[in-house]
Parts: C-alpha cells; structure tokens; sequence
C-alpha cells in the first residue's frame, strides 16, 4: 500500500469515527437549540452536514456541483439555500444519514485514481485533499454542535495532520491582505499532539508549509482542540491565550494575536 493510500485509509477510519461521535450527540441533543454563535439550530446544522457530505463524495469523483463561490458569503447563500431544500430535521433520522453518506462519500475516495482532481466549493484539490475537506468540514461543525449542547469535540488531536492537504490549500485562497494590510511575518502553529506548519505573510500572498521556509517570528503552541477552534474562527486567539489553552512566544509573538484577522474563514 503506497502513502497515499495509507492516508486516505487513515482519513477514512477518521471521518467515520468523526462521524459516528456527530451521531451519538445528536441523538440526545435538543434539536431547536441554537449553536454559539450562530444562526443555525443543532438540527439545521446536522442537515447541512448530511446533505453537504453526498455532495462531496460526489465531487470525490472528479463531478463539479455549484455551491457557492468559495467566499464566506457565496457559502452562506449556498447554505441557505440547500438548507430550505432539504427540510429533513428529525435528529435520529439526520444521524443515520450523517454515517451512512460519510462511509459512501470516504469509499468513492478510497477508489479513485492518485491523480484524481476533485472540484469543490474552495477550488480543485488533489483526492486526499478532498479527503482532508471532509474531515475539515464535519470536525467545523461537528464542534459547533458539542459546544451547543456542552459534549466532547468528536475528533481525535491526531485527525488534525489528515487535514493537511486542505489546510494547505484552503490558507492561501481565504487570504484577504485588506483585512490586515500591515501584518506581515511567519507563524508556527505547533500543536501539543505534535502536528504543526508554518503560515508566511508577505502582505500579497500567504504560503502554508509543513516546516517554516523562513525564521519564525511568531510560534502559537497548545491544547490541539483550542488551535483547531482558533483556526475556524470559533474562538479568538486572546481568549485562548487568557484561559492558558494557548501560548505565543517568539521575537514578534504579539502578532498571533492579529493572525486569523487576515483570513475569510467560510
């Protein structure tokens, strides 16, 4: 078995076991309830994970489905709109369909060809980069929905390095130098699992590697589940760093704290 079937096989047994921890909630959650945040419901937000993963194991096969332009805005207009068209919202019945359509859309990875290129929302990506998509998108929500109801992340530390190959991708295209005109450097975000990458600014482009090409100025190391909700955007850096979850350090470390505020994460 080559490596990236070896990682496609790993991102597999991950997302069902992401998925299965999804289901288990939901079947005790209140429905109605609103994640922080948000305006979504538990069962609004179980509705769009089991409708959006059949559609990314269909772009597993190379198949373009329009969803959105890839900004924060065309997604949540595409959201809204997918969500008045699947009206299903019954909590057990989402569950089921939530492990079902993960176990489908993981086996149409599984069998594509190495060079396969799937089109989606945030642009073409190689398969285990779709692969590294779906764990993105269901660990995203699946959060939301166990900090709505008070219940575990459902992913494991170790889930974090399968996203790689969309980590990579997404960084650079969801940079928005307006944002943050002055911030310029390069981050380390060290994981306490033992996962890190660097993130380099220039004030033009950003560029995502698994080792820094460049002398760090700032690193960002802590409790893995805090750097995945400061990566999506569902906690801020400075309410990390106050609770201890998180630590800056380096020659310009003051800088973690704008770092996210150059990203349109969707």
């Amino acid at each position: 078995m080559n490596a990236t079937l070896d990682h496609l096989s790993d991102a597999r047994q991950a997302g069902e076991a992401i998925a299965g921890r999804i289901a288990a909630i939901l079947r005790t959650a209140d429905p109605n309830r609103e994640l922080p945040g948000s305006a979504w419901t538990v069962a609004e937000t179980a509705a769009h994970l089991a409708y959006t993963t059949i559609g990314l194991g269909i772009m597993a096969r190379g198949l373009a489905i329009p969803y959105g332009d890839g900004t924060r805005e065309g997604l949540q207009e595409a959201n809204a709109d997918g969500l008045e068209g699947y009206t299903e919202r019954d909590l057990n019945v989402l569950a089921d369909q939530l492990v079902a359509n993960t176990a489908m859309a993981f086996g149409e990875v599984l069998v594509q060809p190495p060079d396969r290129i799937c089109p989606t929302p945030m642009g073409e990506v190689p398969v285990d980069g779709l692969a590294g998509y779906l764990l993105m998108h269901q660990s995203m929500h699946g959060a939301a929905i166990a900090r709505a109801v008070g219940a575990r992340l459902p992913f494991e530390p170790a889930d974090l390095a399968l996203m790689w190959p969309f980590i990579e991708h997404v960084l650079p295209d969801i940079y928005r130098p307006a944002f943050a005109p002055d911030l310029t450097g390069t981050f380390e975000m060290v994981m306490a699992d033992g996962f890190h990458f660097a993130v380099t600014l220039d004030g033009q482009t950003a560029r995502a590697e698994r080792v820094p090409s460049r002398p760090v100025d700032c690193r960002i190391s802590g409790d893995p589940d805090w750097m995945f909700l400061i990566l999506i955007k569902v906690v801020s850096m400075r309410d990390a760093v106050a609770q201890g979850k998180v630590q800056l350090d380096g020659p310009r470390a003051d800088l973690g704290y704008r770092l996210m505020d150059a990203f349109n994460m969707p």
